[in-house]
């Protein structure tokens, strides 16, 4: 995904549940390097990406995909 554009300083970053998350995931801030705590959670996004996409095509592939939205709506 090298399009995506994430960010760990400023704008919303300092609200206390956006920091929380951050912090939670260890990207909170520039980093020791700067821009290090971006490319993290750029990965971040990219592994939940890529991981909601496998389960996706996995339903596809069982055919439970409309039960499981049927279920779980």
């Amino acid at each position: 995904m090298p399009s995506v554009k994430v960010g760990t300083v400023g704008g919303g970053t300092s609200l206390p549940t956006q920091a929380a998350c951050l912090k939670a995931i260890g990207c909170k801030d520039g980093g020791t390097n700067p821009g290090d705590n971006a490319k993290q959670l750029a990965h971040v996004v990219a592994a939940a990406t890529m991981a909601g996409e496998l389960s996706l095509l996995a339903a596809l592939a069982a055919n439970t995909l409309v039960q499981a939205h049927m279920a779980h709506n």
